[in-house]
């Protein structure tokens, strides 16, 4: 078939161009294309073997300018590479840390809420190896920095970085725990976002409020759930130090029962002048230039706390009682350990034990209603685990938990005056209370609480016969056996009198009985030696309980510490000095012995200082090898003595003068105070 004209016309060779208005000429066909591009290959200099002489590098020879640069690299291998690197550099160059120590923290705390778990771990990792050798008060200035961004990860949308968070709170507690507390208000306001089982919510319209569940804490398991209770409890206890924290173990001992304002005695205080560390009665008139001011600083931070203690306890109680309640029925089974209940249940008393100590120092009013009725809920199952034996760890836990119950019973029931019934309930409370801490220190009463006619005459004996040794030899750690005193003080304040008499009964007989090289010797003495000071006090606010009928047994106790000195010798000086002091103020501020007391007491010093023994000669006792703080006051206990026997005048100087070592403060001591 023939072209037609409009196909030829397409396949001519010479096609003619129309030109069109608006349109560029296009080029000639054989026009010469003259544009071009070029391309070069750029070297980076390697890291590795530049010149870094005049600066600090690592094993990889990078600078802190380098590391610090690549943290925030969008990847997350260079940004953990980056940690390790600077890891590496403060290894080898541990002073960096203290000229720039404000570049390292501001660069890497970001890190605290990065999206890739081992890149925090690995921050986690070189804080914890790091911020502990560093001294708090140079963190405190970017400790604010530090809160922010581990407030911002705790509130995270995701679990991993929430998790990560708090153990990041954890380190900083350790490392920075004043600096850190200061941030209570939005630290406890996340902790209420985690732990809290319903969330407040307020409506746009008219202000109403309402409530709905919490599904991060409805989610929780167990694992985690503990997780964040101890850091919760860890960081509750570093905010409320001013008011947990004693340098005198025997602090609930003083009138005002103020945990934060009383001081240990150490070997060191035993001096001439031994009156009791307790403010003058003009001291807030600031007539001697007292600093009324800081003291006034110090109630207004002791009543916030209070404050916010009490708003802790509303807030977290529920959670805490949902968690007890789950976790509790453990102790209807025999599988007591087998899981995390039993740490969740310890975990609970112990947050509870934080927030009943800062918000009700006193007692506990019956207007606490949910603190006394978890109290109901605890009494089911108390004491806790009360058949088991087993694993050593889980007693130990067992008997922490009920030695908080002890102490929750006894301020409950200081506290129930106000109500009959409550008093009634809490009466019987006590006395599973005072049973339970009687055993705890090897002890049962018995059954019968009247003794024979032959005995009735004589005061305090019906309550040491009472008593029975029901374990041969208990130890207990000395944190637990502060706790036990002060359970014991407590009830022994508010229970009935003879359930008084058999408790201080009691702690002398574990005094006698507790090892000699133990620790809780030596609280054991200071704690009846406290107990017969406040008796004896003239100060009518410090007399809190009535000893007169226990007489007797603190009168053979005392009579019995010249030989515990004896036998104690070097090998504990702390209950040395603790019975020292004892024997001084029985002396010199009480009529706890009589006459022919006195004289047995002058008797068993003797050994102290020398005994002349046929077979071996003149022994030697401990005097010479105590320090001079506790020589001078052994030598105070036998000056406070009136009319000193000879045989001990003759056995101080037959001591005195064996020693050519003997310090002339001692020497001039013999001879004022018990020579002449």
């Amino acid at each position: 078939m023939p072209k037609t004209k409009k196909q030829q016309r397409k396949t001519e060779d010479f096609k003619k161009v129309k030109l069109k208005v608006g349109k560029k000429k296009a080029p000639p066909s054989n026009a010469t294309d003259t544009s071009f591009t070029s391309k070069s290959i750029v070297l980076s200099s390697q890291s590795i073997t530049a010149d870094k002489g005049a600066a600090l590098t690592n094993s990889r020879n990078l600078t802190l300018k380098d590391v610090l640069g690549k943290m925030r690299h969008y990847s997350a291998p260079v940004r953990k590479d980056a940690l390790v690197g600077l890891a590496d550099l403060v290894s080898m160059h541990g002073h960096v840390l203290q000229t720039e120590l404000g570049p390292i923290i501001e660069s890497s705390v970001r890190l605290i809420v990065d999206a890739e778990p081992a890149v925090r771990r690995s921050l986690l990792r070189f804080y914890g190896d790091v911020l502990r050798d560093i001294p708090a008060r140079d963190l405190a200035p970017f400790a604010s920095l530090m809160v922010v961004f581990t407030c911002s990860g705790m509130t995270h949308i995701l679990e991993d970085i929430r998790s990560d968070a708090i153990k990041f709170l954890d380190l900083l507690v350790d490392v920075a725990p004043t600096a850190v507390a200061q941030h209570s208000a939005t630290i406890m306001r996340n902790f209420f976002s985690l732990l809290e089982t319903k969330t407040a919510t307020k409506a746009a319209d008219a202000g109403r409020q309402s409530e709905s569940v919490n599904t991060r804490t409805s989610l929780l398991t167990q694992g985690s759930r503990l997780s964040i209770m101890q850091s919760c409890y860890k960081y509750m206890s570093a905010h409320a130090r001013p008011l947990l924290e004693s340098d005198d173990d025997l602090w609930f001992m003083y009138a005002d029962r103020t945990i934060g304002n009383t001081k240990a005695q150490t070997v060191s205080d035993i001096d001439s002048c031994f009156y009791p560390d307790s403010p003058a009665p003009f001291a807030n008139l600031g007539l001697f230039g007292e600093a009324t001011a800081a003291a006034s600083a110090a109630v207004d931070t002791i009543a916030s706390l209070r404050a916010q203690s009490k708003e802790s306890f509303e807030r977290l109680f529920p959670f805490l009682q949902e968690t007890w309640m789950e976790s509790v029925t453990i102790f209807g089974t025999n599988n007591i350990g087998s899981d995390k209940s039993l740490e969740l249940c310890a975990l609970v008393l112990q947050i509870l034990q934080t927030l009943w100590r800062t918000a009700h120092v006193e007692n506990v009013p019956s207007s606490a209603r949910d603190l006394i009725g978890f109290l109901r809920r605890c009494m089911v199952y108390f004491p806790f685990g009360r058949q088991y034996v087993g694993d050593a760890q889980v007693e130990e836990t067992l008997l922490a938990m009920n030695i908080k119950v002890c102490e929750l019973v006894a301020l409950v029931n200081l506290g129930a005056a106000e109500s009959e019934e409550l008093a009634a309930e809490s009466q019987g409370w006590t006395q599973r209370a005072t049973r339970f801490v009687l055993q705890a220190m090897g002890l049962k009463p018995s059954g019968s609480s009247s003794a024979n006619k032959a005995e009735q005459g004589k005061p305090g004996q019906q309550a040491s016969q009472r008593l029975q040794a029901s374990v041969a030899n208990v130890h207990l750690r000395p944190e637990l056996f502060e706790h036990l005193l002060l359970a014991l003080w407590r009830l022994a304040q508010g229970s009935r009198h003879k359930d008084t008499e058999l408790l201080i009964a009691g702690a002398v007989h574990y005094a006698r009985s507790c090892a000699l090289v133990s620790t809780s010797k030596t609280l054991c003495i200071r704690f009846l030696t406290r107990a017969i000071e406040i008796h004896w006090s003239r100060n009518s606010s410090l007399r809190l309980l009535d000893l007169a009928p226990l007489h007797s047994i603190f009168a053979e106790w005392v009579l019995s510490l010249p030989k515990l000195m004896w036998q104690l010798r070097d090998r504990n000086q702390p209950a040395s000095a603790a019975a020292a002091y004892a024997l001084r103020l029985v002396c010199q501020r009480t009529r706890l012995l009589d006459d022919s007391a006195v004289a047995t007491l002058q008797a068993s010093l003797v050994p102290l200082f020398c005994v002349a023994v046929p077979s071996k000669g003149v022994v030697y006792g401990p005097f010479r090898t105590y320090p001079l703080s506790l020589q001078k006051a052994v030598l105070e206990v036998v000056g406070c003595c009136s009319q000193c026997p000879s045989n001990l005048v003759q056995a101080i100087r037959d001591c005195v003068a064996s020693d050519s070592g003997v310090p002339d403060q001692i020497q001039v001591l013999v001879q004022e105070t018990v020579i002449c």
